[in-house]
């Protein structure tokens, strides 16, 4: 009896020490497993970058309020589709009303002044040698948040930045001699002018078979993935396929009533001199209209293979532009390269897990956001840099207009010190837009809430406001060591001087073997050639400095 009583005590205490020990095993490995189930689960993210679309360019109104927001001839029913799924943004800006430090911005998370690229030639950026390696970029960020996600970008590079795998994206498109920018767009091979086939307009198409493969690559590896599309289009040239044009030419002609139709003849065909001038805007009408469907088109092509891969319920995208339109963007004041809100502010829609179908936000956000954004929806503990602009976007994609941002220390600052149009820096603040004109420091305020198009200056309706913006701008430029539009124009002259000394000695060079006297027929033709095309460039050189002290001088706004 005393040794079964032992044998069941044994064995209790054997249960016992089995449960503990299972227990312990459980708690000293759960984080394991937490782990493993977060990677399992880490979300995925697209990002949608257009070239050159504005606000009022797709058939998306941004406003649900406002339906002139929407444009009455473009057709973009993906675009449709992805807002009736997700949330759009009324008060959405690109960084830069250009795009070269746009797509630095938002690689960073930094505005253009925090970064250092504020334009397309930043002269400044140059001389001082920035290096914009430096920084975090959104897939060097996804690594450190999970190193099994695959990053990926196709398309539209940024030329400061170069080669995009030496900025954490394991995949790109850049095949090239170059790294893949505007040119890439117009031409297959832009090195040799190879053309893009007419099948293919902006590389539209491609990008999406390209984009498709690596979402069909991902959904066999089950890899969590970030996909930046960045396309070309809507940049000049303009291009479309030519079945999309034939339907926008067809409804432009009833439009306007041209009997007989609009012939479908580009400037760039052999037979441009046969269309009638009258009818020239109204052909590029129509193939800008075919461009921005098609652009539609491609991203339908993506986000439906998303879906067929099973993908969609655990991927965020993303959809907006680098700047503002370059064709009209009313009832927006303003366009591309022009810091009015036509210019800034830019179509954004953006779906996925949380994400209320259907909805409309209408809290300012800019694109140096998505940084601090996407590591937040990853769940990432690595630490961010602390001087970034960005806050997480998080509790608006949750909860629309009740969702409460973090505090930004300035608002948002949109500085524009550009020697080749007018310089201007913009600052919003709540419901509040500060413009400062560069050359003439002379201050406008718009309220952007009630006031849109900008059409009434407040500046002296409301001094105390105007001073107060006024200040936090010059404190954050001062704090970032933005660029001095004194220092930019300095630059710039140093740089024309340069070019025109330089080509002035290629001319002097080519003349004095020009006086030789044993030179063949051929290498003094050769040599007339060269000099009359550097005499041309010193011309034009001479001529930019010249007319420097002119656009130094300019009160213009616009």
């Amino acid at each position: 009896m005393k040794n079964t009583k032992k044998t069941n005590l044994r064995r209790k205490k054997g249960l016992f020490r089995g449960a503990l020990m299972k227990t312990l095993f459980s708690i000293l490995t759960l984080p394991f497993f937490v782990a493993a189930l977060q990677a399992e689960k880490a979300p995925n993210f697209i990002l949608i970058y257009a070239d050159d679309l504005g606000y009022t360019q797709t058939s998306v109104p941004m406003m649900k309020e406002r339906p002139a927001t929407a444009h009455a001839l473009h057709q973009t029913p993906n675009l449709d589709q992805l807002a009736a799924e997700g949330m759009r943004f009324s008060n959405a800006y690109a960084p830069s009303p250009v795009c070269t430090s746009s797509r630095a911005s938002i690689q960073h998370g930094k505005t253009t002044a925090r970064v250092g690229c504020i334009s397309l030639h930043d002269v400044v950026a140059a001389k001082k040698q920035v290096d914009l390696g430096d920084n975090l970029s959104l897939a060097e960020m996804l690594h450190e948040a999970n190193k099994d996600y695959i990053t990926a970008i196709f398309g539209k590079g940024c030329s400061p930045m170069g080669w995009f795998k030496d900025h954490g994206y394991d995949e790109t498109d850049f095949i090239h001699l170059h790294p893949n920018s505007n040119g890439h767009g117009d031409w297959w091979e832009p090195a040799d002018k190879t053309p893009i086939p007419l099948d293919d307009p902006k590389r539209m198409f491609s990008l999406a078979k390209t984009s498709t493969d690596f979402l069909k690559a991902r959904a066999d590896d089950k890899k969590p993935f970030y996909l930046m599309i960045s396309h070309y289009a809507l940049h000049v040239r303009n291009r479309s396929l030519k079945s999309t044009r034939a339907k926008y030419l067809d409804i432009v002609a009833k439009e306007n009533d041209i009997t007989g139709g609009i012939p479908d003849i580009s400037r760039y065909d052999d037979n441009a001199t046969d269309m009638p001038k009258n009818l020239r805007a109204l052909w590029e009408k129509a193939n800008y209209a075919a461009m921005v469907e098609n652009m539609d088109s491609s991203i339908g092509i993506v986000l439906d293979e998303l879906k067929s891969l099973g993908l969609d319920d655990n991927t965020y995208v993303f959809f907006t532009s680098d700047n503002g339109g370059g064709v009209s963007n009313a009832p927006l004041q303003g366009g591309k390269a022009k810091m009015w809100e036509g210019g800034l502010r830019v179509p954004m829609i953006a779906s996925g897990p949380g994400i209320p179908a259907d909805t409309q936000c209408d809290t300012p956000v800019a694109q140096w956001d998505y940084l601090t954004t996407f590591h937040d929806l990853a769940g990432s503990h690595a630490p961010l840099p602390d001087d970034l602009d960005g806050v997480s976007l998080r509790p608006v994609l949750e909860q629309g207009n009740a969702g409460q941002l973090k505090d930004r220390d300035t608002g948002f600052v949109f500085h524009f010190p550009a020697f080749y149009t007018v310089p201007i820096t913009a600052y919003r603040d709540g419901d509040y837009k500060l413009m400062r004109q560069l050359n003439t420091n002379e201050i406008k305020l718009f309220n952007v809430v009630d006031d849109m198009g900008e059409t009434k200056d407040l500046s002296k309706a409301m001094p105390e406001k105007t001073a107060d913006m006024i200040r936090k701008l010059d404190a954050y430029l001062e704090k970032v060591g933005a660029w001095t539009m004194e220092e930019v124009y300095e630059t710039r002259l140093e740089e024309l001087n340069m070019w025109k000394e330089n080509r002035q000695k290629e001319v002097s060079l080519i003349q004095q073997k020009l006086k030789a006297t044993d030179l063949s027929p051929a290498m003094r033709k050769q040599l007339n050639k060269e000099l009359k095309s550097n005499q041309a460039l010193l011309k034009k050189q001479t001529d930019k400095l010249a007319n420097q002290s002119s656009i130094q001088n300019s009160a213009s706004w616009m």
